[in-house]
């Protein structure tokens, strides 16, 4: 079930002809809200120049006073990471660049298995026999509190990078007693653009200090842009404001990358002759990269990012790649797995909130499945697995429940628990689940039509305007992802005229759609048998079957679409890339 809207045009207070794009281009900035003619240009020509200043972090320069002089003193300093992409990116930009610096740094990243997320008493008392004297958090931290504390009762200083939300008791922000704490979020804080991941927050404070210490600025964002570009498309982060001028030109650093280890990561990854976009890196590189984390010691992936020998580069990346292998079959089987539980008891039309437990899955792609889990029903989902004698399990939700604030409210259930509003983990006693799931269900206030996928269209237009000056418009509006995601367009009353179906699963659909004036090419990946079922329902057995027996319908359809350029044997055509149909006239349920 999903029902469509077209999002309503703002006023366009720009006009097309001076800035040489279409109305069509404005109409889609329009409806992200970039409607003056000074945020268009900004949009449309990103410059490096418009990022913000590392100054307005907070405690930056107190936290870099502190670093230059433990450099000075040849103090020894540890990285203490997050074993994710953001947390291996930002371990590598802040180990990078202090031993750039002349740092005596080193590095250390918890085990998801051993030590759970974040800095922890094993670490500091690693780091106290190691005799560190300051550690620096990155992409964790903001929520140590108690570990902190005895980082200093062991006369170790410790200075927090992070992204989180800082946890809140009481109405009152909880912070730890660390040297400085640079974290956009925190409730001091004047930064005038609070969604940047762990890696752009370690980007900046070693930007700030290659700019006091005398180094090149160029040189700088040549070779540090493309690491904090990985980890903000990986992390999911917005990609408006600085985070869209970071991925604009991390990519063109990374198409270019001298890094060995990158360079036999994409040579491993098969896309040594492609250009490398936000799909490649959100969907191949960055799991990959993640997998080390995941399945055995995100160290890995750091290691290979810092290797200097292409040889061995190849070796570590080829590892990596089968490690990823094994963690889509662990999340496969556990997918199907879970989804199997779901329709045996119809949890999804039980319960608004889907919670279910399977005791053999890996803990490492809990999170995964239940991600997987809320798009197929778009449910907030919470998936558990076994672990000792606790369950430990990991939720992604929907934008009209925020998962961090609901889940909360049972903390008293929970062992352990953190995350945000899309987004949590957590454990409990295996005892409390039922009456967790039963207490989480009744206080959702959830209503059902919170749970009808929304389909959210920028612009309805004819096949006509579908041409090659609109798709090379729409390039400008790249790189694509959150809350700038690639425009959606809809067409109606679309008559198919041919029609074809590939794939060893019969899973490619290839259609010609026709208006009555203008035809398109169009693919659809579906399931033919699914295709069929929802044309049946919708006209009926008889109709449908006219369009499998003739290649063409005789009723009307409404297509919603990406439309892109499409290369193949030489030549490049424009295809509509569907994403929802409907016959015309049904009912936008």
């Amino acid at each position: 079930m999903e029902k469509w809207f077209l999002k309503a045009n703002n006023d366009i207070y720009v006009d097309p002809k001076k800035l040489n794009t279409s109305e069509i281009i404005l109409k889609i900035l329009s409806n992200r809200k970039i409607q003056i003619e000074e945020d268009v240009v900004k949009f449309l020509d990103p410059k490096l120049e418009n990022l913000h200043s590392p100054l307005l972090l907070p405690n930056l320069i107190k936290a870099s006073n502190t670093i230059i002089n433990t450099i000075k003193n040849k103090k020894k300093i540890r990285i203490i990471g997050d074993y994710d992409v953001d947390g291996v990116m930002s371990s590598y930009i802040l180990v990078e660049g202090l031993s750039e610096l002349g740092a005596n740094v080193d590095y250390d990243i918890p085990s998801r298995h051993k030590d759970g997320y974040g800095i922890n008493k094993r670490l500091i008392d690693k780091a106290s026999l190691d005799e560190i004297d300051l550690i620096i958090t990155c992409d964790n931290g903001i929520a140590a509190k108690e570990q902190i504390d005895y980082a200093n009762s062991k006369k170790i200083g410790v200075i927090v990078t992070d992204h989180h939300e800082s946890p809140i008791l009481d109405g009152k922000e909880i912070l730890p007693d660390a040297l400085a704490i640079i974290n956009p979020k925190i409730a001091s804080s004047k930064y005038p653009f609070r969604d940047i991941c762990g890696a752009f927050v370690a980007f900046k404070l070693i930007e700030y200090l290659f700019k006091i210490s005398g180094k090149d600025e160029n040189e700088f964002f040549d070779k540090y842009l493309q690491y904090a570009a990985i980890a903000t498309i990986c992390d999911i982060m917005p990609l408006i404001d600085e985070n869209r001028i970071l991925v604009y030109y991390g990519l063109e650093k990374l198409n270019q990358t001298a890094n060995l280890g990158l360079r036999a990561l994409i040579e491993q990854s098969s896309l040594k002759d492609k250009k490398i976009d936000v799909y490649h890196i959100g969907f191949i590189i960055g799991p990959t990269i993640n997998s080390s984390g995941r399945i055995e010691d995100a160290k890995i992936a750091l290691e290979l990012l810092l290797e200097k020998d292409y040889s061995k580069a190849l070796g570590i990346a080829s590892y990596l790649r089968d490690l990823n292998q094994k963690r889509q079959k662990y999340t496969d089987d556990g997918f199907k797995s879970i989804d199997a539980i779901i329709d045996k008891y119809k949890i999804d039309k039980k319960f608004p909130v889907i919670i279910v437990r399977d005791e053999n899955l890996d803990e490492s792609v809990v999170g995964i499945i239940a991600g997987r889990i809320k798009e197929k029903y778009n449910h907030p989902s919470i998936v558990f697995t076994k672990i000792g004698d606790m369950l430990k399990g990991s939720g992604r939700s929907i934008d009209e429940y925020n998962m961090f604030e609901k889940i909360s409210e049972q903390k008293n259930m929970l062992e352990s628990f953190g995350g945000h509003a899309m987004a949590c983990g957590m454990s409990m006693k295996n005892d409390v689940f039922e009456d967790f799931v039963i207490k989480v269900n009744n206080n959702s206030d959830l209503k059902k039509s919170d749970l009808v996928r929304k389909v959210y269209i920028d612009v309805n237009t004819n096949l006509a305007n579908i041409d090659n000056y609109l798709l090379h418009d729409l390039e400008k509006l790249a790189p694509f992802g959150k809350e700038n995601p690639r425009p959606l367009f809809v067409s109606k009353n679309l008559k198919i005229v041919d029609f074809k179906v590939f794939g060893k699963n019969n899973n490619v659909i290839k259609m010609v759609l026709s208006d009555g004036k203008d035809q398109a090419d169009a693919i659809l990946f579906e399931n033919i048998d699914s295709f069929r079922a929802n044309i049946s329902a919708a006209v009926g057995n008889d109709r449908a079957n006219s369009l499998f027996i003739n290649n063409s319908s005789n009723f009307s359809l409404d297509f919603v679409y990406e439309p892109k350029f499409n290369s193949f044997n030489g030549r490049t055509n424009i295809q509509l890339n569907i994403t929802n149909y409907r016959v015309s006239g049904a009912k936008n349920d």
